[in-house]
């Protein structure tokens, strides 16, 4: 019996599981430009391919290309073309300049003429790093176009070697992805995991023992193309056997094999080593790990989240990262450009609030602020409710109502911007505890 699970190229339709809440966002088309970070075989393109059955766009692989920019162009060309078919207001493709920045600035203004959308989605962007390197020009005018062509929804999907985009470009004015919405595409939901491995959307749905696949989706860390490989090993005549050692070596090394371990190890930076380092042996984290850094690593599917500490992201890395990770190689990756990047993403939930006008950043920060302060006299003298907290939350006009909103985007994200260290995690939950405390009273 032919299985039904798809371990090479990219999927769409009935075979593409999850990412629902991504895929709304991005075609909803709110952000102009969109950064994907994720490691390698996580679904990156087949995240492309789904959105581009949902929206107009043009698919743009810059891998294919070789990061030549009149390959690029052609193939700019071609998509035009092809989906003129679909949607008659883009513009002739034999009258678009070579230029590929004149071609989607081309596009843009048919678009726009014609009161409509169109999603650039560029596959391997992190090719754009290597065409920078000879020529850092190319990350400006790429950025001049997010800025420039309000008809263009441009989407970036790469892995987090292209953070090194924002070192090249610092020095002449902000740096490159501080422009782009960064969303993380880590592993599936253990729902998503559980359908992907009984087929839920499939025509014949394979039949999966309750703990089998709680102990499948743990192995994996719903790392989906892991899942797709032990389901393609374990299925016979439509149900899941148990694995063996053996099929547990083969998908190890087939990761290995296609490098993608390797390659997602040679993502990282050193701080990022020395914690996943700490980690596999179970040891204490470092001292000096940026929190940025383990927000990052969570969110890119590295590590996960056990209990109050943390594990490698599935058993498989936890295997390559003991037995042939190389400690001692100079990492390619930087750490500042890795640390803007993370911390980008950490603020990322508070920009979104202060752009729709749920939140003034200003007056979060004094308001705050004086939380901090009237949660540290109400933990050093004991009191149930601090006079100042009382006054911040009652102030007539004041608004309460935002942060009580708010309040479960700010953990994490402001202790960058208002430099309060790991002590606003705590005095926010403290301060949430009280919110709750005080609403069933009033109620």
């Amino acid at each position: 019996m032919i299985s039904p699970y798809v371990t090479s190229g990219p999927v769409t339709g009935a075979d593409f599981y999850g990412r629902g809440e991504l895929l709304g966002e991005i075609a909803a088309g709110r952000c102009r430009a969109t950064y994907v970070l994720g490691t390698r075989q996580i679904g990156k393109t087949s995240l492309l391919r789904q959105v581009e059955t949902l929206v107009p766009a043009m698919f743009l692989d810059l891998q294919w290309a070789g990061g030549r920019l009149d390959d690029l162009a052609r193939q700019g060309r071609r998509e035009v073309r092809r989906k003129r078919r679909q949607h008659p207001w883009l513009p002739p493709d034999d009258g678009l300049p070579d230029d590929l920045f004149w071609l989607l600035e081309a596009v843009n203004d048919a678009v726009e003429e014609a009161g409509e959308r169109l999603w650039v989605l560029m596959d391997e962007a992190e090719i754009w790093v290597r065409v920078a390197r000879s020529d850092p020009e190319v990350l400006h005018r790429l950025r001049g176009i997010v800025q420039n062509c309000p008809a263009l929804r441009v989407v970036l999907v790469a892995s987090k070697s292209l953070s090194e985009a924002n070192t090249l470009t610092s020095e002449g004015g902000s740096p490159f992805l501080s422009g782009f919405a960064l969303r993380y595409l880590g592993p599936l939901s253990q729902q998503d995991g559980a359908a992907l491995l009984c087929q839920k959307q499939g025509t014949v749905p394979v039949t999966v023992d309750g703990e089998l696949l709680i102990h499948l989706l743990v192995l994996t860390g719903g790392h989906p193309l892991l899942l797709q490989l032990l389901g393609e090993r374990l299925y016979e005549e439509g149900q899941l056997r148990l694995p063996t050692e053996g099929d547990i070596t083969g998908v190890l090394d087939q990761m290995v094999r296609t490098g993608i371990f390797p390659q997602d190890f040679a993502a990282l930076s050193e701080p990022e080593w020395a914690i996943l380092h700490a980690v596999s042996l179970g040891q204490p984290l470092p001292s000096d790990a940026d929190p940025a850094y383990l927000h990052g690593l969570v969110g890119l599917c590295v590590l996960r989240r056990e209990g109050d500490g943390y594990a490698i992201g599935n058993d498989f890395f936890a295997c390559w990262l003991r037995e042939q990770a190389d400690w001692e190689a100079k990492a390619k990756v930087s750490a500042e450009g890795t640390l803007m990047v993370y911390t980008q993403s950490e603020l990322e939930p508070v920009l979104v609030a202060v752009q729709e006008n749920r939140l003034a950043l200003a007056e979060v920060e004094r308001l705050l602020d004086a939380i901090r302060r009237a949660l540290v006299i109400w933990q050093r003298e004991g009191a149930p409710l601090a006079p100042r907290l009382e006054a911040a939350l009652s102030k007539p006009g004041g608004p309460r109502h935002k942060l009580e909103a708010t309040l479960p985007l700010l953990p994490g994200a402001l202790a960058y911007k208002v430099e309060w260290s790991g002590e606003v995690r705590d005095l926010l939950t403290a301060l949430q505890a009280i919110l709750i405390h005080k609403g069933k009273r009033e109620g």
